[in-house]
């Protein structure tokens, strides 16, 4: 899904949301949500966002409540990372997808995986109440390389 095609989508999303709660349509909302739908991340943060919104002259405070927003109106999804410290993270819902990724606790580094049997697993469970739609599956642990690294320094 290109940029411009993820973002009318957004926007329509949007527009239904506001009319549904009784909401206001703003301008800043509009912007920013062109700002994320161009960016070439699938995984974003506000740090990501912070020098666009300043040209753009949207305050931080619109910033965070309209992440809010678009999490609400299900446009974003809000993950929590912590790696020392607690990052929110943000990622498109309106094209997710199954993914299965592994983090390194000590360096961040990212990698994502695929596993048949995993993916079988969770589309043959059933759930009581509820359908799901698609998964994301996060394993945590060392990677190859911080693991030499304390093997070396602990010799």
């Amino acid at each position: 899904m290109t940029s411009v095609e993820r973002y009318e989508k957004a926007l329509a999303v949007l527009d239904q949301y506001i009319r549904d709660n009784n909401l206001r349509h703003t301008l800043e909302r509009e912007q920013l949500l062109k700002i994320i739908s161009e960016l070439n991340k699938p995984i974003f943060t506000v740090h990501d966002l912070d020098a666009k919104r300043r040209d753009a002259h949207i305050s931080l405070p619109t910033l965070y409540n309209s992440l809010g927003l678009f999490v609400s109106a299900r446009i974003l999804y809000k993950l929590e990372r912590t790696h020392g410290v607690t990052q929110e993270q943000y990622k498109w819902a309106l094209d997710a997808k199954n993914s299965m990724r592994v983090i390194c606790t000590r360096c961040g580094r990212e990698a994502a995986f695929n596993d048949k049997a995993l993916l079988q697993i969770v589309h043959n469970r059933k759930y009581a109440n509820f359908v799901p739609a698609h998964f994301s599956l996060y394993v945590y642990g060392v990677c190859k390389t911080c693991r030499r690294l304390l093997i070396q320094r602990n010799n």
